[in-house]
C-alpha cells in the first residue's frame, strides 16, 4: 500500500479524462486526472468524479505503482477480477477496484475476458503506458499556447472593432449633414 498524498501537493494537474463505466448497467461516467510530479516528473492518476451515484477515493496512484502491480498480474497470466487492484488504494470504498479498472480500460492497459463476464486481462505493451502520458505533457502545451495566442488574436479585433466605430461616430458628428446614419 502506498502512502497518501494529500492534496496532491508536488504536483501539477496536467490532463482530466472522462471515461465508461465498465458495466453496461452503470449510469453515468467517471472522470479522473493525470497529475504529474513537480520534482522529480513522475505521473500519478486520480479519480476526481462520478456522474452517478457511488461514491470512490480521489487519492491520486503511482503511475508506477499501478506498473508494478499490472507486471505482477500479467506474469500470473490468469484473468483476475477489479478486486486484484485494492492493494493500490488506501480508501475502502468499494468502487474504487472497478472505477480504477474502468480508468486502466479506458487508457487500453487492460481488456475485458473474451469468453467470462467480469474478469480482466492485462495489456501486452502496458510498461509503455508512461510513454504515452507523456504525448499528454505536449498536447496540453500546444492547447495552451493556442488559447493564449486565441485570445490576444481577440482582443485585438475587439480593440480594432472599438476603434473603428469611434471613427465612425466621430466623423458622423463631423459631416452632421442632416442624414440620418444606420449602423448595420
Amino acid at each position: 500500500m502506498q502512502p497518501r498524498i494529500n492534496d496532491k501537493v508536488g504536483y501539477s494537474l496536467i490532463h482530466t479524462f472522462i471515461c465508461n463505466k465498465l458495466s453496461d448497467r452503470a449510469k453515468g461516467k467517471l472522470h479522473y486526472q493525470l497529475w504529474q510530479n513537480n520534482e522529480d516528473q513522475s505521473f500519478g492518476v486520480a479519480l476526481s468524479k462520478n456522474e452517478s451515484s457511488g461514491g470512490f477515493s480521489a487519492e491520486m496512484i503511482k503511475v508506477q505503482d499501478i506498473i508494478e502491480l499490472l507486471g505482477k498480474l500479467y506474469r500470473d497470466g490468469k484473468p483476475f477480477h477489479a478486486t486484484a487492484l485494492k492493494e493500490l488504494f488506501m480508501g475502502k470504498s468499494v468502487n474504487n477496484p472497478s472505477f480504477l479498472a474502468a480508468m486502466l480500460f479506458d487508457q487500453q492497459l487492460l481488456r475485458l475476458h473474451p469468453n467470462v463476464a467480469r474478469l480482466l486481462e492485462v495489456e501486452e505493451d502496458f510498461e509503455l503506458w508512461p510513454i504515452g502520458l507523456e504525448s499528454h505533457l505536449k498536447s496540453e502545451a500546444n492547447t495552451e499556447s493556442s488559447t493564449v495566442e486565441a485570445t490576444t488574436a481577440t482582443k485585438s479585433q475587439k480593440k480594432r472593432q472599438n476603434k473603428t466605430v469611434d471613427k465612425i461616430s466621430m466623423e458622423n458628428v463631423a459631416e452632421d449633414d442632416g442624414h440620418e446614419i444606420h449602423p448595420e
